[in-house]
């Protein structure tokens, strides 16, 4: 297609997603004379509209806390984070009209339990102080210009001429959504390095057959599982058994850091149906209720504490029949189904794909980047924000914070 006359442009944003209209609004508030955010697809902010299962979960409560963000850099996210705390993302919401409530965890949803109403307010706002907003503008090829300023062509041939660049493709998850690792192609272009891309805050596959039984159980549990440098992760919250393996709100946030372990072979997941409890404990626990109800099936002794269907598989594993009477259960036995208990190992091989993941492991490298502004070593004008960074959060809000922090960052220009 014939390349148009370029539109002369103060800054230019490639990706309308979270960091990109937040990096609109940034410049736009700073005093930028025009903005205009490209995107690729045919509607902005499709990220947004699935996150928290159409709830959009905004922040959380502690989301500026650095502990909660995973960079080959870890330090790299500290000084957005700082710039920007979670006090202020909320005050710019609830200004914008935004009702929020505190769930679980922390974690920040509109009243409106609408994603569509955030990504709605969002564009307006960015409208309304004279940003805009190109749609099914695909970015196909950026040019620095000698002595300044940046040239950017779209595959459909609109051109823009920027004196500055932010780039906010995000990463590749979820692909149907127009995901992909353009923005990374492009910021290569310019010498960046991308780290190696993993799916993160995803299901883990295992072939435990035991797990398998128990598919579509979802409880409580802790799941714990331990780096190739000895340091132990855990969390304890919903544990889903799934036909493939593994899922629920445990797994899905270790599996940011689970995941790139496995890239060296099967990882050893333990997990605690009782996590309140030691080995010890369990194995008091079951005493007393087999002392008060001699009588029982080793299985019905266990109705009320456990799932029917994860107790028989469960059973089974030790070679344990469902129909014994507790009086006859010896006591390695017992200790035998405590151990179980408190400390079951199940063994994941691999992870869903990006196609189910919520977020990428890895981006451009952030040793490229300048933390405190944003704006590339490599090439004066071009700043960075978002996913499109070697930067990931936390499962809760974190990531959305991470792209407000960032977006903010890097529309204000710092420096220049």
């Amino acid at each position: 297609m014939t390349q148009s006359e370029p539109i002369a442009v103060e800054t230019l944003i490639i990706g309308a997603g979270a960091a990109g209209i937040m990096a609109a609004i940034s410049a736009c508030e700073r005093g930028a004379k025009s903005v205009v955010v490209l995107e690729a697809g045919e509607r902005p902010a499709r990220k947004i509209l699935i996150s928290g299962n159409g709830r959009c979960n905004l922040t959380n409560v502690d989301a500026d806390q650095p502990q909660h963000y995973h960079s080959t850099q870890p330090r790299f996210p500290r000084p957005a984070l700082a710039s920007y705390t979670v006090e202020e993302t909320l005050q710019f919401f609830h200004d914008l009209g935004v009702v929020t409530r505190v769930e679980k965890r922390g974690r920040f949803f509109p009243v409106s339990d609408q994603a569509q109403s955030i990504i709605d307010l969002l564009i307006d706002q960015m409208q309304i102080l004279g940003g805009q907003l190109a749609l099914s503008a695909r970015a196909e090829k950026l040019r620095a210009r000698e002595g300044g300023g940046f040239d950017v062509v779209c595959t459909d041939g609109r051109a823009w001429l920027a004196e500055t660049v932010i780039v906010s493709t995000g990463g590749v998850s979820v692909p149907k959504l127009g995901a992909n690792d353009s923005g990374m192609g492009l910021c290569e272009g310019f010498g960046h390095q991308r780290t190696p891309l993993y799916p993160g805050l995803v299901p883990l596959e295992s072939d435990d057959q035991t797990a398998r039984r128990m598919q579509g159980v979802r409880l409580w549990a802790r799941v714990a599982a331990e780096g190739p440098n000895g340091r132990r992760i855990e969390d304890t919250d919903d544990l889903l058994f799934t036909r493939y393996g593994v899922s629920g709100f445990t797994i899905l946030n270790l599996s940011a850091r689970i995941v790139p372990w496995l890239a060296t072979g099967p990882k050893q997941l333990h997990i605690s149906l009782l996590p309140e409890s030691t080995a010890e404990q369990a194995a008091e626990l079951l005493r007393c209720r087999w002392q008060r109800h001699p009588h029982r099936s080793l299985g019905l002794s266990l109705a009320g504490l456990l799932h029917g269907k994860v107790a028989r598989p469960l059973l089974d594993s030790l070679g344990l029949s469902w129909e014994s009477k507790v009086s006859q259960i010896a006591k390695k036995d017992c200790w035998a189904l405590a151990q179980r208990l408190t400390d079951w190992s199940v063994t994941v091989t691999d992870a869903h794909s990006f196609d189910h993941a919520e977020v990428t492991i890895g981006g451009i490298r952030t040793d490229e980047v300048d933390p405190h502004t944003l704006e590339s070593y490599l090439v004066p004008g071009l700043y960075l924000a978002g996913e499109v960074l070697d930067v990931h959060g936390d499962l809760g809000g974190y990531n959305f914070q991470w792209a407000w922090a960032s977006g903010r960052v890097a529309g204000e220009r710092r420096g220049n």
